[in-house]
């Protein structure tokens, strides 16, 4: 029985595979398998992987369900008495160490989630993410430390989650707080999922020995504008409903009507200038936002029986977003 279990979610990603599974056959920790859920490709991913990569399980699923229902099917492939499970892009390439780092600091420190260094993968200087936090001016999960450099983030420290492109979990947080949740389809499910896991008080540690070159976006750059922008906004209202504090919705309120405001009548001419006219008008981006506030909101109070620590540190961690060990 492995240790840990690697899930790679995959949807028409042959270019990307052969880099990924290499990278993973030269890591350091070997106590491992690796599970590829391939979302109904079409390119000759699940025949590659037959052919040139025998020791990976494939699990094939008739279509592209998104992110969330192609890991939950990975989870649950994983053998049961797996301790570890890991989450990882296939336009990934990890350092050798990378597995052995992520499973020692949580052995180490007992923490339940584990984020990666995840940097650009043509500059390997820059960070893609140092683990998440939370943007409260924009209600917003995101990167943390993106763009900036990298030996600015050197410090092990708790952060607030992890990025699920790159991150190892304790396979008992799934059955305590549940699997990512397939509503969100792809875009801040794991800003969800990060939220779920601190309302019920569980840790996250950011490693930056754990070292990831990450192809930034490759897959989502590659879809049409539109439902790309739809699912942005529409999940960041999932989340709003779904896991903020009561405490500070009215400040959401707020926010939200400055920002629909700014993007229907910009100040200046930038890019924000764009949002409006690729999402056609402002009515459409209201009706994504209600959409999702609507589907969050019938999910809040399943999220806040989990709760175990006071929302007055939920509402700490969204605004401060780092800590010591």
């Amino acid at each position: 029985m492995p240790r840990a279990t690697v899930v790679i979610p995959n949807w028409n990603g042959l270019a990307h595979l052969p880099e990924c599974i290499g990278a993973l056959r030269a890591q350091t920790f070997a106590d491992f398998e690796v599970v590829v859920v391939d979302n109904g490709s079409a390119d000759g991913s699940v025949p590659w992987l037959r052919d040139n990569a025998p020791e990976v399980r494939v699990v094939e699923r008739p279509d592209n369900g998104g992110f969330a229902a192609a890991v939950n099917a990975g989870i649950r492939a994983a053998a049961p008495g797996t301790e570890y499970v890991a989450l990882l892009n296939n336009d990934t390439a990890v350092d050798p160490r990378w597995l052995e780092e992520l499973v020692s600091a949580l052995d180490r420190t007992g923490y339940d989630t584990a984020a990666s260094l995840m940097v650009f993968y043509d500059a390997p200087e820059i960070v893609n993410a140092a683990g998440d936090d939370y943007w409260v001016g924009g209600f917003v999960g995101r990167n943390r430390g993106l763009r900036q450099p990298v030996k600015e983030f050197q410090e092990i420290v708790r952060v607030l989650g992890a990025c699920a492109g790159a991150a190892l979990y304790r396979a008992r947080l799934f059955d305590e707080i549940g699997l990512f949740d397939e509503d969100f389809f792809l875009i801040h499910e794991d800003t969800d999922f990060n939220l779920r896991a601190l309302i019920a008080g569980k840790r996250c540690l950011y490693v930056p020995s754990a070292v990831v070159r990450h192809k930034h976006s490759a897959t989502i750059s590659a879809q049409p504008a539109w439902p790309m922008l739809r699912y942005e906004v529409r999940n960041r209202a999932i989340v709003l409903a779904k896991d903020v504090p009561a405490s500070i919705l009215p400040l959401a309120a707020v926010t939200w009507a400055w920002r629909l405001l700014r993007s229907t009548f910009p100040l200046r001419r930038s890019k924000w200038h764009l949002i409006p006219s690729l999402l056609g008008t402002s009515g459409k981006r209201v009706a994504a936002e209600i959409e999702g506030f609507r589907i969050g909101w019938r999910k809040r109070g399943d999220v806040w029986r989990l709760q175990a620590i006071p929302a007055r540190e939920v509402v700490r961690w969204l605004f401060r977003g780092v800590g010591p060990v």
